[in-house]
C-alpha cells in the first residue's frame, strides 16, 4: 500500500492569507466590531457551559433582528446578566428582569441597552434553569440512548462531538436552517428552553464552530481545515 503524503501549508502562509480582505468584508461593511467577531470568533470551536449558554441566549435575543445589533449590546448583556453565570441567571426573578427592561426603556439606548422585549429577556433566566435541570434530569439521545447532563455535551452531540466542515462554493449557498438544527431546536424546546428556534440553533452552530460555513477555497476555509486536522480527536 502506498502511503499518501499530506502536504501542509506553513502557518506563516495561512496567517498571510488571513490578513487579506476576507470573503465576509462586504457583509460586515464598515462595522469594525462585526469584522473582528467574524475574524476571531465565528466558526471557531466553543466549549464550556458558560460560553455556550451565553451564545445560546444571545442568539435568542437576535430573533427577528440582526447579529450586528446584538453584538453591539453584548457587553451590556454581560453586565446585567452576571456575565451569563448560569447559577446567578437562574436565580433571577421577573422583578429583576423588569428592572433591566425599565432601565433600557428610560436610559440612553443603543449599545448601552438590552433589547426591549420582556419575553426575550425572561428567556435568559428560564434557559439557565433548564441548563441546571439537565444535571438531575439528563437528556436522552433518542438515537444512541446516551444521557447528556451538560449543555456542552448536549449541543455537540448533534454533530458527533466534532466540527463539521462544509464545502459551499459561496456563502449564498449556505442554508438558514438544516435538519440537524431542527432536531436541536426540537430537543431544546422539549427540555423547556425558549427562543431556540431552528434558525437560532443553526446560527449558534455556525458561530460556535459546530459547523463551519466559510466558503470553499477561501483562506478562512483552509485555516479551519487545518485546525480540524490538528484536533486530538
Amino acid at each position: 500500500m502506498v502511503k499518501k503524503t499530506v502536504t501542509r501549508r506553513p502557518a506563516s502562509k495561512v496567517k498571510s492569507e488571513l490578513s487579506k480582505s476576507p470573503w465576509y468584508a462586504s457583509y460586515v461593511k464598515q462595522n469594525g466590531e462585526l469584522l473582528r467577531y467574524m475574524r476571531d470568533e465565528w466558526g471557531f470551536e466553543k466549549h464550556g457551559e458558560k460560553s455556550l449558554f451565553e451564545k445560546l441566549c444571545l442568539e435568542g435575543q437576535m430573533a427577528g433582528l440582526n447579529w450586528a445589533m446584538v453584538l453591539a449590546k453584548r457587553a451590556t448583556y454581560r453586565k446585567v446578566f452576571h456575565s451569563f453565570d448560569v447559577a446567578k441567571c437562574a436565580a433571577m426573578t421577573e422583578k429583576h428582569v423588569d428592572r433591566i427592561l425599565s432601565a433600557a426603556a428610560t436610559g440612553p439606548g443603543g449599545r448601552d441597552a438590552v433589547v426591549c422585549n420582556r419575553a426575550k429577556l425572561l428567556s435568559i433566566p428560564n434557559n439557565a434553569r433548564c441548563v441546571q435541570a439537565l444535571r438531575t434530569k439528563p437528556y436522552k439521545d433518542p438515537a444512541t440512548g446516551k444521557l447528556h447532563r451538560k449543555l456542552n455535551t448536549l449541543l455537540w452531540s448533534f454533530v458527533g462531538e466534532k466540527p463539521k466542515l462544509n464545502s459551499w462554493k459561496s456563502f449564498k449557498e449556505v442554508p438558514a436552517v438544516t435538519p440537524t438544527a431542527e432536531a436541536m431546536s426540537k430537543a431544546l424546546k422539549k427540555l423547556g428552553f425558549s427562543f431556540v428556534g431552528p434558525t437560532s440553533c443553526y446560527s449558534l452552530m455556525q458561530s460556535c464552530g459546530l459547523v463551519i460555513d466559510h466558503p470553499q477555497g477561501t483562506p478562512e476555509h483552509r485555516a479551519a481545515s487545518d485546525r480540524i486536522r490538528k484536533r486530538r480527536c
